[in-house]
């Protein structure tokens, strides 16, 4: 007998046991997926440190959220105790066989081997033997749990559901692709599919996600007091409004209690304060995806410095003590990422800029005098302060390459009003279990203070700036242990020995280590930052633990080291704190 008939046989025989132990177990229907709950994934510019919904990318495609599928059931049988005895007189003609079937509706392609639905090939039976054990198990423990529906909601074609009443009969094989599925008798969906229960309520909601969080910070250094007593309600929301539309939504109450800095300073309880981060719609137009709204747009590799990261402002309000998730603030934006041969192209336009945030006056960290100037109100129509830029970045295996320019209004309006310009390139080299980062830009030109020799006034002078940063991140052995460092240099090309408050050259040594333990639940980290030559150290200890799946607690330690009353940071030598914040989310 030639190998064509008997896998033919094989095969029948495979269909038959199949079909019949379906018969013999009762299955054990779930709940469909939705169809509708995959998130897309978004093009996603130097992505920030919190966890976010992604977007659609820029080509189009969806990206599954990861959620796996309630499964179905299989039905099992053993055939290790099926004996076939083929008759050496079954017929080898190989003309019996046919032309295979019509595809499939959904456009898939037909099961493996020789048309085993649909075909035509003719197998004669009359001299088959089976002889099926009697002691055979039929436990029905041995039924098992079905693999997880693919993506489109179809049936998966592997397995021992091969054959089974959702996949024969004439419905599904030679339908029109596309075309209408016909439902059973029952008036059932012969998809297997169930509608859903909630309504497109649930769909809109899904997305949602919602983070509960209070926080408390004791300085214990005198004179001691409670700074921090703040609550707040965190609400982000990522949704693919149509196939190429995306909204995103990241937008945060504070609730400052009585005795929180910043509600003294404002004299109010609770002082109420809502920060939007982040309130834009993307759209994708095959590889080129569009951002119009409130944004942030971080760049640069550098962890101790802002050396290209000088698009989107900071939020200096409460020194170092800023959480990541609130120490860039958004502004409107329209931006557009390219993806191509060449790499990842992407241009931004600010139509009117933000600034850095500083410390409310009589707050815990406000310097008499310092911060009494307001942030300029631009007009829209103020071509004289529109922000602009682009940035290309090609990726080589793990390893980046990027370059940028952009024409910008400074940050810092402290100084004065001060647009320059930046050119910058930052580069990430990976190495087994290294990774190395540089970082370079030229600024010009900015904007100092300067007190000339016999004189009492400030004055205003200019100097073009050059800054970058040399670091490392080192994991042995691929571990969640990380070693990290970094050298950041900065220095004015244009010095004069007048200007007030810096050097011509300034420097910031950055060490770190962090591990994570009990199955990643609990997370340690210590981060040392030294500066010169204005001598300090800034201490942090930083921790959180994984409650479960919706709780994480946080402890955390800053202690402020200043050696030189020339710092800028002298007048929080006394900020040593102690902070605890609790989170929930769902």
């Amino acid at each position: 007998m030639t190998s064509v008939a008997m896998q033919s046989v094989s095969i029948s025989l495979l269909a038959l046991g199949v079909a019949f132990g379906a018969c013999a177990q009762t299955p054990k229907t779930g709940p469909a997926p939705d169809p509708g709950s995959d998130l897309l994934e978004g093009v996603v510019i130097d992505p920030p440190a919190e966890t976010q919904a992604g977007a659609p990318d820029a080509r189009g495609d969806e990206v599954s959220d990861g959620l796996s599928t309630e499964q179905g059931t299989d039905t099992t049988i053993d055939f290790d105790n099926l004996e076939i005895d083929m008759n050496s007189d079954f017929d080898d003609e190989k003309d019996n066989a046919q032309a295979a079937p019509a595809p499939r509706a959904d456009g898939e392609p037909l099961l493996d081997g020789p048309d085993l639905i649909g075909s035509d090939t003719t197998i004669d039976f009359d001299n088959l033997e089976i002889d099926m054990d009697p002691n055979i198990d039929d436990d029905r423990d041995n039924v098992q749990g079905a693999p997880a529906p693919r993506a489109d909601g179809e049936p998966l074609l592997d397995g021992p559901d091969i054959v089974g009443p959702d996949l024969v009969g004439p419905d599904l094989v030679g339908q029109e692709p596309d075309g209408p599925v016909s439902a059973t008798e029952g008036g059932e969906d012969p998809t297997g599919l169930t509608p859903d229960e909630d309504g497109p309520l649930a769909a809109w909601l899904e997305p949602l996600r919602i983070s509960l969080k209070h926080e408390t910070s004791y300085k214990f250094a005198s004179p001691k007091r409670v700074v921090n007593n703040r609550s707040s309600v965190r609400v982000e929301y990522s949704k693919p409004l149509t196939s190429n539309l995306f909204l995103r939504l990241d937008t945060k109450l504070n609730l400052h209690w009585g005795n929180d800095h910043r509600a003294k300073a404002k004299d109010e309880n609770p002082f109420r304060e809502l920060v939007t981060r982040e309130a834009y719609l993307q759209s994708s137009f095959g590889n080129t995806s569009f951002r119009l709204g409130y944004q942030i747009l971080p760049w640069g590799v550098s962890e101790g410095g802002a050396i290209t990261d000088e698009v989107s402002p900071r939020n200096n309000a409460e020194f170092f003590f800023i959480s990541l998730e609130e120490s860039r603030v958004g502004q409107q934006m329209l931006a557009m990422d390219h993806f191509g041969d060449s790499g990842q192209w992407t241009a931004f336009f600010v139509p009117r800029p933000g600034y850095n945030k500083y410390p409310d006056r009589g707050s815990e960290y406000d310097i008499p005098g310092a911060f009494d100037r307001n942030a300029p109100d631009d007009d829209w129509g103020n071509a004289g302060t529109y922000e602009f830029g682009a940035r290309w970045k090609r990726t080589f295996g793990k390893s980046d390459i990027s370059l940028m320019a952009a024409r910008l209004i400074d940050n810092d309006y402290l100084v004065r009003q001060q647009r320059f310009r930046m050119y910058g390139l930052t580069a990430n080299i990976a190495i087994d279990n290294l990774l190395l980062r540089a970082e370079v830009a030229l600024k010009q030109p900015r904007a100092f203070f300067a007190r000339p020799a016999g004189s009492s006034d400030l004055s205003i002078v200019e100097s073009d700036q050059f800054d970058s940063s040399f670091g490392f991140d080192y994991s042995p052995g691929g571990r969640s242990l990380t070693y990290s460092a970094e050298v950041v240099w900065s220095r004015l090309l244009d010095w004069r020995s007048d200007i007030v408050g810096r050097e011509q050259d300034e420097y910031s040594l950055v060490g770190s280590v962090s591990n994570r333990f009990f199955n990643d639940d609990l997370t340690l980290s210590w981060l040392t930052i030294y500066t010169r030559p204005y001598t300090s150290f800034q201490h942090k200890f930083l921790s959180s633990y994984l409650i479960d799946d919706n709780s994480t607690v946080y402890f955390e330690l800053f202690y402020p080291d200043e050696r030189d009353e020339r710092s800028g940071t002298w007048p929080y030598r006394d900020q040593k704190q102690f902070v605890i914040r609790y989170q929930y989310q769902f």
